[in-house]
């Protein structure tokens, strides 16, 4: 382990250590403290990558079950959630498209007619990524398999390494695959587990259909067109090759056929979920059972081997833990007072609530990971909910207005993991992320609470 790691994590656990000796009222449950500590170790551990995230995970789980912060059944709550079985079938179904290659066949697809100008170019990928989205629900599972093949598209157009044109084509491979599928449920692991925590604390359980419905039309859409235009306007210049086709043949055999029909029939029940009830996570299960059931088999057991995905699955139960063992031991209470003494919610204060709480969600998600950041507001969600008198549904997907507005490359590890693969800086994407931060919350949030409105979700 390197000096700069040691400490990183002595740093973390001198701040955990210095929450135990906070002075709180008498009447306050012995456990606040603890959970509160617990919180701020494991989730500064994972802000700071001072460990792999599995490994955080793994001493989230010793400690509190050494410690006694919270009982078993609420430490591994997290087993029960829906939305961790929607990532379970997520990393079958992400495994089960790179072996069939059917997520390579579709991002050649929607990649191999974009040379007719390079505004074209950069919107062509990012309307590719976020097709992937609706059929990949993992944001690192498609830049996995998108990526090499934008590259690739790079090199047949000419574009040289470090030019502005082939930096452009990497984020809008990177942004795209990130920034438009948080407002799809499945598709990045902040919405799943947003939709965990809610199903965990709250017994409500968010559909697919709404959460498309509130989200993907404004902070979705409309932020994709700026993005796309704000790439093209910084990054654009002529392609150097644009005479010449990327017209490798396409083929998908059999297995990968079978796959796509396995998929579309999962995005059409995704879809109507408003209708039919089922849980997300019982439909990607049930696509990730038919993809290994005999006979349709277009995955092997020892393909998940290699996958890492049990490393995913872990970081999801113990992040789904995490807000668990938050409002169990009365700490998600007693943060939420405390913030209340400060910004306070009442009712007909709709726009106030709705600009302070998706602000706070903005503020939590710079000094912790997404998903940490969302175990960390989220359990107060009902309390303000309760004191604005609106909808919990609506004040949930506040927390998408903060987590969905990102200022620099580190809040996101898909966004670390592109550029990298990429050798974009972190400059160079700080560039676009803070104007689009800036247009989000200027333009897009106060025309996001219209449509809440206008949908009745707001009074």
């Amino acid at each position: 382990m390197t000096t700069q790691r040691s400490l990183l994590i002595f740093l973390v656990a001198s701040v955990a250590a210095a929450t135990l000796a906070m002075p709180v009222p008498v009447e306050t449950s012995a456990n606040v403290l603890p959970a509160l500590a617990l919180t701020i170790f494991t989730v500064g551990l994972w802000a700071t990558g001072a460990l792999p995230e599995f490994i955080t995970a793994m001493v989230f789980f010793i400690l509190a079950l050494g410690f006694s912060v919270a009982p078993p059944e609420v430490i591994f709550s997290g087993l029960r959630s829906s939305a961790f079985w929607l990532v379970v079938g997520g990393v079958v179904i992400g495994v089960a498209a790179e072996r069939t290659g059917l997520g390579r066949y579709l991002a050649h697809f929607f990649t191999r007619r974009l040379n007719a100008s390079y505004f074209q170019l950069i919107a062509g990928i990012v309307v590719g990524a976020v097709t992937l989205a609706f059929l990949i629900p993992s944001s690192m599972g498609r830049l996995v398999i998108l990526m090499p093949i934008i590259l690739g598209l790079a090199d047949n157009l000419g574009f040289e390494p470090g030019s502005k044109g082939r930096t452009g084509i990497t984020l809008a491979a990177t942004f795209g695959t990130f920034y438009v599928p948080l407002t799809i449920l499945p598709a990045n692991l902040p919405n799943v587990v947003l939709a965990g925590v809610s199903d965990t604390l709250y017994d409500l359980s968010i559909t697919y259909g709404v959460y498309l419905l509130m989200n993907f039309p404004v902070i979705g859409v409309i932020k994709g067109g700026f993005l796309i235009t704000m790439i093209w306007f910084m990054f654009r210049e002529d392609i150097p090759n644009a005479t010449k086709r990327n017209d490798e043949p396409l083929k998908l055999h059999s297995d990968g056929r079978r796959l796509a029909m396995i998929l579309s029939i999962a995005l059409i029940a995704w879809v109507t979920d408003f209708a039919h009830g089922v849980a997300p996570g019982f439909v990607a299960m049930g696509a990730a059972f038919c993809c290994m059931f005999p006979g349709i088999r277009v995955i092997r057991l020892g393909d998940m081997k290699t996958s890492g995905g049990y490393q995913t699955l872990l970081y999801v139960i113990a992040i789904l833990g995490v807000g668990a063992v938050i409002s169990n031991s009365g700490a998600g209470t007693f943060i939420a007072d405390e913030i209340l003494k400060v910004v306070h919610f009442a009712p007909g204060e709709t726009v106030h609530t709705y600009a302070a709480f998706s602000g706070l969600s903005m503020v939590f998600s710079l000094f912790a990971t997404l998903p940490g950041a969302i175990t960390i507001v989220a359990p107060f969600a009902g309390q303000v909910a309760d004191s604005s008198g609106l909808p919990l549904i609506a004040v949930l997907m506040m927390i998408v207005n903060g987590f969905s507005t990102l200022f620099l490359p580190y809040q996101s590890a898909p966004i670390m993991v592109g550029l990298r693969l990429g050798n974009v800086s972190l400059t160079t994407a700080t560039r676009v992320m803070l104007p689009l931060a800036v247009i989000t919350i200027v333009l897009l949030l106060p025309l996001n609470f219209l449509w809440w409105q206008w949908l009745g979700f707001l009074p």
